[in-house]
């Protein structure tokens, strides 16, 4: 029982991640881009728990989450911030918005 759950656990930490990274690497959009950051980011929370749980130490591992949590949504207030001044100064949210910034 333990086994399948801690597998099913990292299959979907791993599809997470994974998930994550192809909506970072498709660069569209900056929004797809910081959401594929926070999916990512809960794979890897996802991750730690599961890796806690096998080995014993929950606690530390839900410490780790818990701090990543905090990372993430710092992170994403700034980018986001940066977002809403972009759209504000160009008109548009894409990739080719923030190259033709000068200063």
């Amino acid at each position: 029982m333990t086994d399948g759950f801690l597998a099913l656990n990292l299959g979907f930490a791993v599809g997470l991640v994974a998930l994550g990274l192809y909506a970072v690497a498709s660069r569209e959009s900056l929004i797809r881009v910081l959401l594929g950051l926070e999916i990512m980011g809960k794979g890897v929370a996802l991750s730690f728990v599961t890796a806690g749980f096998a080995l014993d130490q929950l606690g530390t591992a839900q410490a780790i989450v818990f701090t990543v949590i905090v990372i993430e949504v710092v992170v994403t207030a700034i980018a986001l911030a940066l977002m809403i001044r972009l759209q504000r100064r160009t008109g548009r949210l894409d990739i080719r918005a923030m190259r033709t910034l000068r200063g």
